[in-house]
């Protein structure tokens, strides 16, 4: 799962670093041994210094990725950092369009091995790869449990075929070796101008899984990921791209299919078939990604509730995001019929992940100044290398954009919009009834006057402002001058750590007349099952019997009006995603029947 998507690069990473729809060079000795240095250096220098040995230090109680990252930043300091934060937001972005882009262009040249294997059936090759994505979506709500058993064992068969088609070849044409030599990489840099500053933007291609293994450490840890890669991943790749080399060295017009042309005639049929599993695999890495980045945001409060569904009962990690899986598999279906090659759907793969790797070297760098206690003269010594590899990766792919590569970039754009637009809302919700809201002092001393009637059981009132008394239940006093015999005031705190343990789930606060504040603490990674949650905690104050406890939630009506808060057209866009956010009693897990809306009317 970690390395399947880096893992499916050759079969279209060399193909396109040297006959790209932007660039075509001749395959000459001097163009292959370059763009092959170019290649084994991008890998050794990005993936294995920059990733493994440095950025997954940056681990948020064991969990990666940007947006755990960027939750390590500490938000009190200065304005630099707050542009880290939204820079960071802006990278989480992204990985959404890099999530439509890769299963995408992984199945589809996978799929296009059949102009090698069968060139009758080249017509069927778009719907074919269609019909694969189609169904690939179509299983997400089952879980990865049951088919990941398979992951391993074809990833490893993958990886291995890969090596000896590899050495195969490298027998053949051992001068190939020299490509190892960084200097034939710098020489083709100078040698092709800026013609050769644009072929960086599809070397780019053999690192593009580097955020992936980076965001996949929380789910198998760092150990295992870096085993993995300098055992098993590295070698297989460098003995394939070597066997592309030297099969390149021999004959130039293979540069059309250079992975599948290694293998015998006879092995194009299963060739095709293996590779089209192998990507299956990591577009499906790619989705649950897209998941698990959407629980965090959620969490973090920079997406409004979605339906989440739990597909194990042994992780809370597995989950399934109806919403996002059909959003994903819309936006491939389209991309697949729109481009209508990996060739061109490589001209817009790469700006979104470029962009992203930057973004995460300057946090790392911002969480090695801050956590780590590097020096400034350490850090720039040490990162301002990988950030300016990082860069001309970037700006060679911002050459990518008028052919496909403003897509990422919109899909980016209009998620910090919403990212920022959800989260700022929020604030301007909680800051509008904080205003008119009474503290818990105030609620008990009304309590103690007004003696209201008292009903057998527990009434549970969510509520996000602690020390406030929730609007549901003012509303409640207000018309029915009646609350049960222990009220509690609950609010879910979602903290920057990606777990919490169960035995600092729980603070208890208890005020007289039976009335108690409770704060549920949850990590960013982790879907709050409140009733479940409840039900386990013991000796406490109060009893959450199923059969006599109440949840109250409260519901904003929202009007949007001209007071300061937001720009009006930002207010009309929190408004909308707030009218479809998922149902918080099936947000929270909580039972139906015993759960009860009370509205709250809000002006923005």
């Amino acid at each position: 799962m970690v390395y399947g998507d880096i893992g499916t690069s050759p079969l279209y990473a060399f193909r396109e670093s040297l006959d790209s729809e932007h660039h075509r060079l001749a395959v000459t000795e001097a163009h292959v041994l370059g763009v092959l240095s170019l290649m084994l250096w991008a890998m050794i220098l990005v993936v294995t210094v920059k990733y493994l040995i440095i950025v997954m230090r940056a681990d948020n109680h064991g969990e990666g990725g940007i947006l755990a990252l960027t939750a390590l930043v500490n938000q009190g300091q200065r304005k630099a950092v707050t542009v880290l934060i939204l820079a960071g937001l802006f990278g989480t972005a992204m990985l959404y369009g890099d999530g439509m882009i890769t299963p995408a262009i992984s199945v589809l040249s996978a799929v296009e091995g059949l102009n090698t294997a069968a060139p009758a059936l080249e017509s069927w090759v778009l719907i074919i790869a269609a019909v694969i994505l189609l169904g690939l979506f179509s299983i997400q709500s089952r879980g990865t449990a049951a088919i990941g058993v398979l992951f391993g064992p074809v990833m490893t068969v993958w990886f291995a075929v890969l090596a000896i088609l590899g050495v195969a070849k490298i027998v053949t044409e051992p001068s190939i070796f020299r490509a190892v030599n960084p200097g034939y990489g710098l020489e083709f840099l100078f040698t092709n101008g800026f013609k050769g500053f644009l072929v960086l933007g599809s070397v780019f291609l053999v690192v593009t899984g580097g955020e992936a293994l980076y965001a996949d450490m929380g789910h198998f840890g760092r150990r295992p990921i870096a085993i993995s890669w300098y055992w098993v991943v590295l070698p297989a790749l460098v003995l394939n791209y070597l066997g592309q080399g030297a099969l390149l060295l021999q004959e130039p017009e293979a540069v059309r299919a250079p992975f599948y042309l290694l293998g015998p005639s006879w092995a194009q049929w299963p060739l095709t078939i293996l590779a089209t599993m192998a990507t299956v695999i990591a577009s499906q890495a790619l989705i649950t990604g897209a998941f698990s980045l959407t629980v965090q945001a959620i969490n973090l409060d920079y997406l409004p509730r979605l339906r989440v569904v739990q597909t194990s009962h042994h992780s809370r990690g597995q989950v399934y995001v109806p919403a996002i899986n059909w959003l994903l598999c819309i936006a491939c279906l389209a991309l697949v019929f729109a481009f209508g090659s990996s060739t061109s759907l490589a001209a817009a793969y790469g700006v979104a992940v470029t962009l992203t790797m930057v973004i995460t070297t300057a946090i790392v760098a911002q969480v090695a100044r801050q956590l780590w206690n590097w020096s400034w003269t350490r850090v720039i010594l040490t990162l301002s290398p990988l950030l300016a590899i990082d860069t001309a990766f970037a700006v060679a792919n911002l050459f990518k954009i008028p052919d496909g590569g403003w897509f990422p970039l919109v899909v980016g754009i209009a998620g910090f919009i919403g990212f920022t637009t959800w989260h700022s809302g929020r604030v301007l919700v909680a800051e509008r009834l904080e205003r008119t809201g009474r503290t818990v002092e105030d609620l008990v001393s009304q309590v103690a006057i007004e003696r209201p009637t008292r009903q057998a059981g527990t009434g549970v009132y969510l509520h996000r402002m602690q020390g406030f008394e929730p609007p549901a239940l003012t509303a409640n006093l207000r018309l029915n001058n009646s609350l049960h015999e222990q009220v509690v005031l609950l609010s879910v705190v979602i903290t920057d750590d990606p777990v919490v343990p169960e035995d600092q789930r729980a603070t208890f606060t208890a005020h007289d007349y039976g009335i108690h504040e409770l704060e549920m603490r949850y990590g960013f990674t982790e879907t709050p099952q409140l009733d479940a949650d409840l039900k386990k905690l013991v000796g406490t104050p109060v009893s959450f019997d199923p059969s006599r406890t109440t949840y109250f939630l409260g519901r904003e009506r929202l009007d949007v009006t001209h007071r300061p808060g937001m720009a009006l057209w930002r207010e009309h866009v929190f408004a909308y995603l707030h009218r479809n956010a998922a149902d918080p009693a099936s947000h929270f897990h909580l039972p139906n029947d015993r759960t009860m809306d009370i509205g709250t009317y809000v002006e923005l």
